[in-house]
């Protein structure tokens, strides 16, 4: 099984830490990986050079729907925000591996995270067939995963701590209590 590499792509619904819950029913880990098809041409030939040597392998060359294959027309998948972008769902069984900014650590606490819907993501990811009482598909598992940059949220739940501060200043006469003694002013205070 060999990986590919994806540099700088938007994602979206980033479930890298838990489960979600969808439709009451427990998903997978993973992210929707968008890719410009002029950007990362080469990019999508290495995956759709997978896809089809995977459909050679395992199904004979037999034609398999496109919507049972992981990359698709981001216009084929009804979000307005993958118009114009070819979309890869990558999911995992367990948790992906989320690489920190220097590319040497591993961010193991959700909250330490700055990857969010609509910024960019650097990703290894790896195709397989699957041929079960399921279906048969080309699937995508999301190996590792690293945020890049920026970009503009996708939903409306991510904002940075700039944009959370921004027009806040000090409190005119009020004890300024910082973050670090907040505890101990509540404990001394309480009663």
């Amino acid at each position: 099984m060999s990986h590919i590499y994806l540099n700088n792509v938007r994602v979206s619904f980033p479930h890298l830490y838990k489960k979600p819950m969808i439709n009451g029913e427990e998903g997978k880990c993973g992210a929707t990986l968008m890719l410009d098809p002029a950007q990362h041409a080469d990019t999508l030939k290495a995956l759709q050079s997978q896809i089809n040597a995977l459909i050679t392998e395992r199904f004979k060359g037999k034609k398999i729907p496109p919507e049972k294959i992981s990359l698709r027309k981001g216009e084929d998948k009804g979000r307005p925000e993958y118009e114009g972008f070819i979309v890869l769902s990558a999911n995992s069984k367990t948790k992906p591996v989320v690489i920190d900014s220097s590319g040497k650590g591993v961010v193991t606490d959700e909250t330490d995270c700055r990857i969010y819907a609509g910024c960019y993501v650097n990703a290894k990811v790896s195709l397989w067939a699957q041929d079960n009482n399921y279906g048969k598909r080309i699937n995508c598992e999301l190996v590792a995963i690293q945020f890049a940059a920026d970009g503009d949220p996708l939903d409306s739940s991510h904002v940075s701590v700039d944009e959370a501060m921004n027009g806040f200043g000090a409190v005119a006469g009020a004890d300024v209590v910082s973050a670090n003694d907040a505890e101990e002013y509540d404990f001394l205070n309480a009663g």
